[in-house]
């Protein structure tokens, strides 16, 4: 079936899923009732974490964190060694070939070779 141009690559709408999510944004979105200065509900749940989080509650503090300077980053490090197919003993070679070398210790790296 090739492209239509005019015609919606998904006629069958948007995805039950998101009918949840899309209720909850209405909602935290619609002025808060009994709110005199009428205030949005969300404005509402941002003062209660403040609220919260100055009451000494950590999940909240965590939470105002992540929003204000973001997830802390996950620190990762990876060691690369660039060997030549060549200069690796037969068996190791049959061990990679085979996929059974997977998951034994590798060999120790020469801190020369390191950046």
């Amino acid at each position: 079936m090739a492209f239509e141009k005019g015609k919606s690559g998904n006629p069958g709408g948007r995805p039950k899923e998101k009918v949840w999510a899309d209720a909850i944004r209405v909602a935290v979105n619609r002025a808060a009732e009994g709110d005199k200065e009428g205030r949005k509900n969300l404005a509402l749940l941002a003062d209660k974490l403040v609220a919260s989080a100055l009451a000494g509650e950590g999940w909240a503090m965590q939470q105002i964190g992540d929003r204000l300077d973001g997830k802390p980053a996950q620190e990762t490090s990876v060691t690369v060694t660039r060997v030549k197919a060549n200069e690796l003993p037969d068996d190791e070679l049959a061990a990679i070939a085979t996929g059974s070398g997977e998951g034994t210790d590798p060999a120790p790296i020469d801190p020369s070779q390191l950046n």
